[in-house]
């Protein structure tokens, strides 16, 4: 065997046993029940991936990450020595890119709702919503892909990426008109035009719930939807709150009790008493709307017979 080759097959050797280190797969490695020192009870165990800190494992509830510490003394063995600095280090890894997922996708969720809106392109309105969050976590500039960014120039792209999420698609004169809502259901107002200091932009419903007397709220999305003005508003709308919004709000109410007097006629005797009266009055059902405008999420109630103003 030549230099290059005892070379290659040292190198082999280095690479499988580090392997070996870091990713163990055990078909053996099944327990039918683990117990933690912390007092986490796993059914139906099979570890899958065994790393110098932890061991992740399957079993009948899904996947769970078993940090080497808390493992029984006679299954830590099989693994390694627990070190608590590397677990807490670990840990820390594993919580900053579990946050650094969860703001990319706040990121991208809010791309999505101001695309309508403000008719640019999705990776635009990324880019914005991510400078702006870079300025608001570094009021006083900092480093950004590589360069320092001084207060001014932080300044400057903060007015840039707010200018951008900013703004608004615009409404062409000939637009056709919002399709008009079923027979059955109550028109809204039409939005008025030049309304002093009130911004246009686009109503986008989220959810909308019509509580009933002593019942679970039902979802009228649907209906809802039909009666609020499509595209730019340029002037809050008022919508009135009817028990057409559920069918299942058309024949409740509520019952009351009154007194008033009564007469009973028995074997010819007269007797003049107090009878109890029932009635049956409309119930005073209550809607609930969540709804997005302008890159904010809103909520409001109104109860039946009023009406509900948005945004």
């Amino acid at each position: 065997m030549d230099v290059m080759q005892c070379a290659i097959m040292r190198t082999f050797l280095a690479s499988l046993t580090l392997f070996t280190c870091v990713l163990i797969l055990n078909a053996a490695d099944v327990y039918p029940e683990l117990t933690t020192l912390d007092g986490k009870t796993y059914r139906q165990v099979k570890v899958m991936k065994v790393a110098p800190t932890e061991i992740r494992v399957m079993h009948a509830d899904g996947f769970s990450t078993i940090p080497l510490s808390e493992l029984p003394p006679e299954v830590r063995s099989k693994y390694g020595v627990a070190d608590a600095a590397a677990e807490a280090a670990q840990a820390q890894a594993r919580q900053q890119a579990n946050s650094q997922a969860a703001m990319l996708q706040r990121q991208e969720k809010e791309a999505l709702q101001l695309l309508d809106i403000t008719g640019l392109p999705v990776q635009t309105l990324k880019q914005a919503i991510v400078t702006r969050d870079w300025c608001q976590a570094n009021p006083n500039g900092g480093m950004l892909n590589g360069a320092t960014v001084s207060a001014a120039a932080h300044a400057e792209l903060m007015a840039q990426a707010m200018a951008t999420l900013n703004t608004r698609r615009s409404t062409p004169a000939d637009a056709p008109p919002a399709t008009p809502p079923a027979a059955a259901m109550p028109p809204p107002a039409a939005p008025a035009t030049g309304i002093p200091g009130f911004v246009p932009g686009v109503i986008q419903i989220l959810s909308a719930r019509y509580s009933l007397p002593n019942e679970a709220a039902r979802n009228v999305k649907n209906r809802f939807v039909k009666l609020v003005p499509s595209g730019v508003i340029n002037a809050p709308v008022s919508i009135q709150v009817t028990d057409q919004l559920s069918d299942a709000a058309l024949d409740q109410g509520n019952f009351t009790a009154s007194t008033g007097a009564g007469v009973a006629v028995t074997d010819g005797t007269v007797t003049v008493g107090v009878a109890k009266v029932v009635t049956q009055e409309l119930g005073r059902n209550t809607l609930t709307v969540e709804y997005m405008y302008n890159g904010q999420r809103y909520k409001k109630q109104a109860i039946e017979g009023s009406y509900i103003v948005l945004p």
